[in-house]
């Protein structure tokens, strides 16, 4: 994986078939988890997502449900901690447009990652993200990286680090483990939690080097 940089055509990353497709089906189980958690159905006749199975989501016109899985919850924050009613209104009136922009960032991301068929294979080719779209690119990366801070149990930049020393560590030293390993389950998501913590931090850099570079 090669970071953002800024090009003619917009911003360029360089990813390989493997990193496309792990990072595509993360997108597509952060939707699915969205989905299941807020009670949101697809349209009728929804535009068809690179995602198969996966289709953006509307908000259902009633009941709003408030999420009980930890990774949605700070996806999807209480408005209050001390006042549940006013919570639960401003959830009524904020949570399904909330759902629908979150979820179309990260299908908007998910076609993307897979507009380069990914044949397999370790070469890299280009991501590609236009000017117009790298806020929400950068929402959804957000987003991805905070449902697996949430299953990795991260709660501070130090355990971050130390995450990142750890798979550097391992990544040196040339031993992999065994698929079936106890923590095979953990080390998946920490390698896409990294992952997609470079992609968005040096599109983010990108991002507001423009803007302070910008004429006021």
């Amino acid at each position: 994986m090669r970071p953002f940089r800024r090009a003619r055509r917009g911003y360029v990353a360089e990813l390989s078939a493997s990193e496309r497709l792990v990072l595509a089906h993360v997108v597509g189980d952060v939707v699915e988890l969205l989905q299941e958690q807020t009670g949101t159905v697809p349209p009728e006749d929804p535009e068809a997502s690179r995602i198969e199975g996966v289709a953006p989501l509307s908000a259902p016109p009633e009941d709003v449900l408030a999420p009980t899985d930890p990774a949605v919850r700070r996806l999807l924050p209480d408005a209050s901690r001390e006042d549940g009613e006013v919570s639960a209104e401003f959830r009524r009136f904020t949570q399904g447009d909330l759902v629908a922009e979150k979820a179309q960032r990260l299908l908007l991301l998910a076609d993307l990652l897979l507009a380069t068929d990914p044949q397999g294979g370790e070469v890299s080719t280009p991501l590609i993200v236009r000017p117009d779209d790298a806020r929400r690119v950068a929402g959804a990366l957000t987003d991805i990286r905070v449902v697996l801070a949430e299953r990795l149990d991260l709660r501070t930049d130090d355990q971050v680090e130390d995450l990142h020393d750890e798979l550097m560590a391992r990544e040196e030293s040339g031993a992999e483990p065994p698929e079936e390993a106890p923590d095979a389950a953990r080390r998946f998501l920490a390698s896409v939690f990294l992952l997609s913590g470079w992609l968005q931090e040096s599109l983010v850099e990108l991002m507001l080097a423009e803007v302070r570079r910008a004429p006021r």
